[in-house]
C-alpha cells in the first residue's frame, strides 16, 4: 500500500507561540515583500535624529534601491552644502543605526515635489 503524501519531520526553530512580536514582524514583512517600504518608513520616523533638526527641515528620504537611499533636498544651496559637507555624516549615521550592509550610499537630489 502506497502512502499518498508524507509530512516532513522538519520543524521551525521556534513555534509561533514561542516567538515574540518583534521576532515575527520582520518575517511577515519579508514574506509579504514589504521590506523596502518598512525600511523607508522606519528612516522617515527617525529622520530628524539621524540627520539633525536643521538638515531634516530641508531634506526628506526618498526612494531606496540597491542599498542606495535617495534624499530629496528643498533648495539648491542646501544641496550643494550637503554634497560638500553633510552627505558623508548622513551616511555614517544611517550605517551606524541600520548597518553598512543595509545602506551602501546616499544620492542627493532636488525635491521635485517641493513638499518640504
Amino acid at each position: 500500500m502506497r502512502e499518498r503524501f508524507q509530512l516532513s519531520e522538519a520543524r521551525p526553530d521556534l513555534p509561533i507561540q514561542d516567538q515574540t512580536f518583534e521576532q515575527l514582524i520582520p518575517k511577515v514583512i519579508k514574506n509579504m515583500g514589504l521590506e523596502k517600504e518598512y525600511w523607508i518608513n522606519e528612516v522617515l520616523q527617525h529622520w530628524p535624529e539621524l540627520v539633525g533638526n536643521d538638515v531634516a527641515q530641508h531634506t526628506r528620504p526618498g526612494n531606496y534601491e540597491r542599498k542606495q537611499l535617495l534624499v530629496y533636498v528643498n533648495h539648491s544651496i542646501w544641496l550643494m552644502e550637503l554634497e560638500r559637507n553633510g552627505k558623508k555624516q548622513m551616511l555614517e549615521n544611517l550605517q551606524e543605526r541600520y548597518g553598512a550592509e543595509t545602506i551602501k550610499g546616499i544620492r542627493l537630489q532636488l525635491d521635485p515635489d517641493g513638499t518640504l
